[in-house]
């Protein structure tokens, strides 16, 4: 079986020495850690191939949201209170939304860039209970979508248009083209390749 942490070990302590946190800290290497509920989660530094994918839709969707009066930003934090935090790849907020530490009080979309071994899916109820109106999942090798949206308190999957396009409220859809490649279709009908 492949390895899914890619040479990293899958580690928990029950309590974590301050001199390792304070040493995280010190060399920046917490950027990206998540307090679920009281419990840290240290979180790896994304692949290349992550990021790649991250940055690509971060430069597409730029435009249309900044058009709708909003932002989008990479890894900041999503902050219910100060015990329960994570942070998704991309984000995209209005002003109301953002305070000095992070995003508080819900998001109109974040953006998960799924990995192999990732807690991506065990992120899901913490995103409907934040507020954040739609996630978009995407696979980092295969490019796979997962758009959900948020009813009734829940985040439920957005079903793809006849074309094969599921859109996100923002007027953008997205899916799988051949050769794991995302394609993304802004509201004037251009195709984007992610």
């Amino acid at each position: 079986m492949a390895d899914p942490y890619h040479g990293w070990v899958r580690v928990v302590f029950l309590v974590a020495p301050e001199q390792l946190l304070a040493e995280r800290r010190r060399l920046g290497l917490d950027g990206r850690d998540e307090m679920w509920e009281g419990e840290l989660h240290m979180v790896p530094p994304p692949s290349f191939g992550h990021q790649r994918r991250a940055s690509r839709l971060l430069r597409v969707l730029g435009p249309v949201v900044d058009g709708a009066g909003l932002e989008v930003v990479a890894e900041t934090g999503l902050y219910e209170n100060d015990h329960s935090w994570r942070v998704p790849d991309l984000v995209v907020v209005g002003p109301e939304q953002v305070t000095g530490r992070g995003v508080e009080g819900g998001a109109v979309l974040a953006i998960e860039i799924r990995s192999p071994g990732d807690e991506t899916d065990a992120k899901l109820p913490f995103y409907a209970r934040f507020g954040v109106e739609e996630l978009l999942v995407v696979d980092r090798d295969t490019a796979a979508v997962d758009l959900r949206r948020r009813r009734a308190g829940a985040l439920e999957a957005v079903p793809a248009d006849e074309a094969g396009w599921p859109r996100s409220a923002l007027g953008v859809g997205f899916r799988q083209a051949p050769e794991n490649v995302l394609e993304v279709r802004l509201p004037d009908a251009t195709i984007e390749r992610c």
